[in-house]
């Protein structure tokens, strides 16, 4: 359930926030636009670590959460 907001968050939020960095700079005098490979954003998830004493929440769980990240 949570990677299903990767592809409907980020996906579209990505690219939306990449235009209002563009039009920024535009808007200070500068001209070109941000390198696509321009390390602005850091993804971080919780989904998998919630092992506070989440019964749910067992080795096999974590391992597939790693598994499914690395894609």
């Amino acid at each position: 359930a949570g990677m299903s907001y990767f592809h409907e968050t980020i996906w579209k939020g990505v690219p939306k926030f990449l235009r209002r960095v563009d039009t920024a700079l535009k808007n200070l005098g500068i001209n070109e636009r941000v390198p696509y490979n321009a390390p602005l954003i850091q993804f971080s998830s919780w989904m998998g670590g919630d092992r506070d004493g989440n019964p749910r929440v067992t080795p096999e769980v974590t391992r597939d959460v790693c598994l499914l990240a690395r894609m």
